[in-house]
């Protein structure tokens, strides 16, 4: 058996003025602490994604570089002076770049951030391999607690890496693989889509709505903001992982339909939403398409004006287009209804890869999807009931009126015939053969697409009802029109989003992201 000396002094030697006492210890409990274990490099690395859907100040929405009031930003009345646009530096509340972009898109790659920080050493340097080629070496750098960080562009696709640290003369490496992958997520559709009545400053204006307001959008003409659900559930993906980030492209728009819109311009000397994609991500695929797109195909704005106005609202002439073309509001909705599947298919004619015809029947060029790529199309959300599940009444829309919107319009199971019954206690079956739509939109499996029904389930079968008088548990507002602040009517509040959002995120993870 091998033993360790002890040495300790003990007692008075006239000699030495010590005593040396001498123990012999077995090996076993042998600790050595040698000058060369103490100078040993030590790699320790690690590797992630930059995020391209940036949330500078953790307040759960994305910050661009597209531009911030120079004051107030969140408050009812914003600076109408922007500072910061374009220095690529995220400011909190920064809206997206032109309106539309989470972060800029680089043709040579995604910022990787290459960490030494654990590592022990005088200096480091990071090598990058791809297909057996070095492609990419890092400047040799002190490793200090400033300087252990390092960031460099590559492409998506397998890499190997090798961290180099050196102390002395002395070397140590460590070798790891990185799947560098970014998740282009975009954004199409309608008010549903865009956030609509939730500016940037929404809270400003639910402190006091009877104050002056002026909203502070992502993009004005649109009613655009990064509160909309799908922008939501973009950071949200972003965050839940370091191994992927996530570039969000939005271009939904309140108002929008298929033709006007999607395929179509919206307003005057404007490029349709696919033509917009196109030009801000060029050739490149689309891994997450998220669409809410319907609505007002099928006359929401007719339908709510209508029924605000007139009894029997299903059977009365519409007061506004396009169900205003029809004889009653009801033979309006299920003839647009009947129109939505090839709607559908038309979209998806323009996501093949190749080009495709505008609702004017021009040519645009088609949007790629990924190999294992989705198209993600949300239901709309049941506005309809209070908080107990009761249908409700709403200022001067009945009771009978909000029960034919949901069991003809936004059930995916919608009654055929509908009873519906009037103001004299008649009853009139109304034909309802062309569905619904989200019964249209749970349809859409058939061209590949995957439906967001958890909206309508988690309000439209829940317990609790989420509807336009559901007090705090609405997930919709009421008419602000009372409180100058009109757009908001009818849309997502703040909570609705959020839970809205959670069930888009829910379908993106599931699907493998």
């Amino acid at each position: 058996m091998a033993y360790r000396v002890q040495v300790r002094t003990h007692l008075w030697a006239p000699a030495l003025g010590l005593a040396l006492v001498v123990s012999f210890l077995p090996a076993t409990s042998l600790h050595v602490s040698t000058s060369h274990a103490a100078t040993a490099p030590q790699a320790v690395g690690t590797w992630s994604m930059v995020p391209q859907s940036k949330d500078s100040n953790g307040d759960g929405f994305i910050d661009g570089d597209g531009g911030v009031p120079s004051s107030g930003a969140l408050s009812a009345q914003p600076s109408a002076n922007f500072v910061g646009a374009g220095n690529f530096i995220a400011q909190p509340n920064e809206r997206l770049i032109g309106g539309s972009l989470s972060w800029y898109l680089d043709d040579t790659g995604f910022p990787v951030l290459l960490n030494a920080c654990k590592s022990v050493g005088d200096t480091y340097t990071w090598t990058v391999q791809r297909g057996g080629e070095v492609v990419a070496t890092t400047p040799v750098k002190k490793l200090t607690r400033k300087a252990c960080r390092q960031t460099i562009t590559l492409p998506e696709g397998l890499h190997s890496l090798k961290l180099t640290v050196r102390k002395g003369s002395a070397t140590k490496r460590l070798s790891m693989v990185a799947n560098v992958s970014n998740i282009l997520m975009v954004v199409m559709g309608d008010s549903y889509a865009s956030g609509e009545g939730n500016p940037r400053n929404v809270n400003a204006w639910l402190r006091n709505t009877s104050a002056r307001f002026n909203p502070y959008w992502d993009n004005d003409r649109c009613n655009r903001s990064v509160h909309g659900a799908p922008a939501q559930a973009a950071l949200q993906l972003e965050k839940a992982s370091t191994k992927t980030s996530v570039t969000l492209v939005d271009v939904s728009c309140s108002g929008a339909t298929v033709d006007r819109g999607i395929l179509g311009a919206q307003y005057p000397n404007t490029p349709t939403q696919i033509e917009q994609v196109t030009a801000l991500i060029g050739n490149r695929s689309i891994d997450v398409l998220s669409i809410t797109i319907g609505g007002n195909d099928v006359g929401f704005g007719s339908i709510l004006t209508t029924c605000a106005l007139a009894n029997n609202c299903p059977l009365a002439k519409a007061t506004s287009k396009p169900l205003s073309n029809y004889p009653t509001v009801q033979s309006g909705v299920q003839s647009e209804t009947a129109k939505l599947a090839g709607a559908y298919t038309r979209i998806n004619d323009c996501l093949t890869g190749v080009p495709c015809q505008s609702s004017t029947g021009d040519s645009l060029q088609g949007l790629q999807i990924t190999p294992g790529g989705k198209v993600f199309v949300s239901s709309y959300p049941d506005i309809t009931r209070s908080a107990n599940g009761a249908i409700c009444s709403y200022l001067t829309i009945s009771r009978d009126d909000f029960q034919w919107a949901r069991d003809t319009i936004l059930s995916p199971a919608p009654s055929n015939p509908f009873p519906y019954t009037t103001t004299r206690s008649q009853t009139v079956n109304l034909d309802n053969a062309a569905g619904s739509l989200n019964g249209q939109i749970n349809a859409t499996t058939a061209l590949g697409w995957q439906p967001v029904m958890g909206i309508w389930g988690a309000s439209g079968d829940s317990t609790t009802g989420h509807g336009v008088c559901a007090g705090t548990s609405a997930w919709v507002f009421g008419l602000t029109g009372f409180s100058g602040f009109t757009s908001g009517s009818f849309h997502p509040n703040p909570q609705g989003l959020e839970s809205m959002a959670k069930e888009l995120l829910a379908q993106i993870k599931a699907t493998g992201f």
